[in-house]
């Protein structure tokens, strides 16, 4: 390790800006309050994380060949030729643990916030070794697809096993990786940065807006929101005006907006696309209830949501609800029809009456706490 303050998370391809940046960035930002650097190692980035708050975060691309081979051979050498260590080293994700078990030395440590049964691409539910553990895949295994999931479990867990420590996000996954990899996974929690003021909203109780913020695609049902929104809007005797604010970009854009042409919510639905920290604090202060129905591993928008005093309606199989057990801001959901339309209402009749005070919730400073001790970083 060329510099003992220096530490490295690797991180092979970053496409976008989601949750695993995020926790890259509170990573960086909690080390550099403490003296030390964090460097990204990555074969692929396409992110400017000086704009998400880690203006001191160096990333280092490795360029070579695309194949596992090829890049397990380059990233091998660099961390030698660069003097560091393995116990320097964060992997992230299954694929990051891949490419660990390839290049390092024993010791690293690993962390995976999404495991084989969240991730619909991942190859090594279908393996022969792990059938009995995903069992409704069964009709979907053709002899190539065990063949090729077996090679990605065989890799995926020597990385995981020759990781000094490995952690995940949820008692859900800690259970699917220890029965995957036969060894034991802490559970460290992500959180959010909690703001040193929160602005509360001006306008009256008799005005409630809903807010979502994620990417527009499948998986997060932005659909869902607006046909239910406009089931409220409908339904709704109190003379309440509602609005919706969906912040955010992805493929669905056109189709969301045509949807609310559709359902006659147009008018009362705000698209804003990206927006700046200091919008999205805006969005937060001008709204009531942050609805976040989509199926996902954990979904840390909620629990930013519920600091700033929002109501809150989130599916049942987000790993975030693991946290959110008797808090009377949150409203769970089971599917995206009756239940959210009967939960978003409610929600904005506690928003209304709201006098609960601000619920505790995991941080992000406590997340990299932990995340360092757990790497020998502290």
């Amino acid at each position: 390790m060329k510099n003992k303050d220096t530490v490295y998370v690797l991180y092979p391809f970053v496409a976008n800006f989601g949750g695993i940046e995020r926790l890259i960035v509170d990573l960086a930002r909690y080390l550099d309050n403490r003296g030390k650097s964090l460097v990204l190692l990555a074969f692929q980035n396409l992110v400017n994380f000086a704009d998400y708050g880690a203006p001191n975060l160096r990333v280092e691309t490795i360029s070579c060949q695309r194949s596992l081979r090829a890049e397990a051979s380059v990233l091998k050498a660099y961390v030698r030729e660069q003097g560091i260590t393995s116990r320097s080293i964060l992997a992230m994700e299954m694929r990051g643990a891949i490419y660990a078990g390839m290049a390092f030395e024993h010791g690293y440590s690993i962390h995976i916030a999404d495991p084989p049964g969240l991730l619909p691409s991942d190859l090594a539910k279908y393996s022969f070794s792990l059938a009995g553990n995903y069992p409704e895949l069964q009709n979907e295994r053709t002899f190539v697809k065990r063949c090729r999931g077996q090679v990605v479990h065989w890799l995926t867990k020597r990385g995981v096993r020759k990781a000094g420590g490995v952690a995940t996000m949820t008692q859900r996954n800690v259970e699917e990786l220890q029965t995957a990899y036969g060894l034991r996974f802490e559970k460290i929690p992500p959180g959010v940065r909690v703001p040193e003021t929160i602005s509360k909203k001006s306008s009256p109780r008799s005005q409630i807006q809903f807010l979502s913020v994620c990417r527009l695609e499948p998986s997060k049902r932005i659909d869902a929101i607006i046909q239910c929104f406009a089931r409220v809007v409908a339904e709704d005797e109190s003379g309440v005006h509602f609005s919706l604010q969906i912040v955010g970009q992805g493929s669905q854009a056109e189709s969301l907006k045509q949807l609310t042409r559709e359902h006659q919510v147009e008018a009362l639905v705000k698209f804003s696309g990206l927006v700046s920290d200091d919008e999205l604090e805006t969005a937060y202060s001008e709204s009531d209830v942050f609805v976040m129905p989509a199926r996902q591993g954990y979904g840390l928008p909620g629990l930013e949501s519920l600091v700033r005093g929002l109501q809150l309606v989130v599916h049942r199989d987000s790993g975030v609800t693991e946290f959110l057990a008797d808090m009377p801001q949150v409203q769970i959901v089971d599917n995206f029809d009756s239940s959210l339309t009967v939960a978003m209402k409610n929600a904005s009749i506690n928003a209304a009456d709201s006098s609960e005070e601000l619920p505790t919730v995991p941080t992000s400073d406590g997340w990299a706490e932990k995340i360092c001790d757990l790497s020998g970083w502290s």
